[in-house]
């Protein structure tokens, strides 16, 4: 997910926001079946991609452009996601600590039910952020976002192949068939930045996904249509990106800046009270507590490593990201 708050001291209301209401639909989901939940998942992607394109396209001139970018986001994830496998060490969790955890998945099945199986969104994020600064690094601004686009082009195809070819659910929980959510988020960034020529041609090209997966369901048979997802939440993060008043949105900005926490370990505080059988109350009472140590890990845990990261690490020029937001 970029489930992850931010480490840069400006911050985009409206970003955190939508990351909050991400955060909440997938709880809602896990802790009161919300049938749309998964929508948040979809949302966190969109929004990392933003967020995070953003930052390194901002940054890629800068003196220590891959030491700050990985020392930072190495003290903002690794030590709260250590401590998840620590206090809940999961099968194969080798791979966990690595985060190759989709290898054993293929070969042994999809963990549904273990509280560490949330860390699927994370694990892709983490491959994410291998790949994405190389591309921005290296890459000429044309070459660049051809690249970008043929991800978003190719998302469905890998998705309908994963379907096919590998066990259940590998179209949704391995990072080719998420590069439509991920890679837009990035060309949004790239777009307010002015790296696009033609946005009739951008538009055009942005609606070919959806159509190619509603093509392959009406054809082949009922699929998801994650691509629609995509398109809808990338459209969502733009209004949130030009949005200037968040009165209505104020709301969901705690839990926006509370996310990557709330989201590791709302499931280890759910199983919790389904063993002590408390049955349908279990998520009314987990919600709570879950909040309270999100707050307590946010202020012993995370925030003096954020801190220390910034002055231990080279960041961004301020102004460069003031469009961007935090990550």
């Amino acid at each position: 997910m970029s489930n992850l708050p931010s480490d840069f001291s400006n911050r985009s209301e409206p970003l955190d926001a939508l990351r909050g209401l991400a955060i909440l639909t997938v709880i809602a989901r896990h802790y009161f079946e919300f049938k749309y939940g998964m929508l948040g998942v979809d949302l966190f992607f969109v929004i990392s991609g933003f967020l995070i394109g953003g930052v390194l396209l901002d940054d890629r001139e800068q003196p220590g452009y891959f030491s700050s970018f990985y020392g930072r986001r190495a003290f903002r994830i690794l030590p709260l996601y250590w401590l998840l496998l620590l206090i809940v060490p999961p099968d194969h969790w080798g791979h966990y600590l690595f985060f190759m955890q989709a290898k054993p998945w293929l070969q042994f099945g999809y963990p549904l039910t273990e509280p560490t199986f949330v860390t699927w969104t994370l694990a892709i994020e983490e491959q994410f952020y291998l790949i994405l600064p190389m591309l921005i690094y290296w890459l000429p601004r044309r070459w660049l976002i051809r690249i970008l686009w043929s991800g978003v082009l190719l998302a469905p195809a890998w998705r309908w192949l994963f379907h096919a070819y590998l066990p259940d659910h590998s179209w949704e929980f391995l990072l080719p068939g998420r590069l439509d959510e991920l890679f837009g988020g990035v060309l949004l960034a790239s777009y307010m930045r002015g790296y696009c020529r033609s946005p009739v041609a951008w538009a055009i090209l942005a609606c070919v996904p959806p159509i190619c997966d509603v093509a392959y369901a009406t054809m082949v048979g009922p699929f998801s249509f994650l691509s629609i997802a995509a398109f809808a939440c990338c459209i969502i993060v733009w209004a949130g990106a030009n949005m200037e008043r968040t009165v209505l949105l104020r709301p969901f900005i705690w839990p926006g800046r509370r996310c990557y926490s709330l989201y590791l370990f709302h499931m280890v505080v759910l199983d919790i009270f389904l063993f002590f059988d408390f049955g349908f109350y279990a998520g009314f009472v987990a919600l709570p507590i879950v909040c309270i140590l999100a707050e307590i890990s946010w202020h012993v845990i995370e925030s003096p490593l954020i801190n220390y990261a910034k002055g231990r690490f080279a960041k961004a020029d301020a102004a460069t990201i003031r469009i961007a937001g935090a990550v």
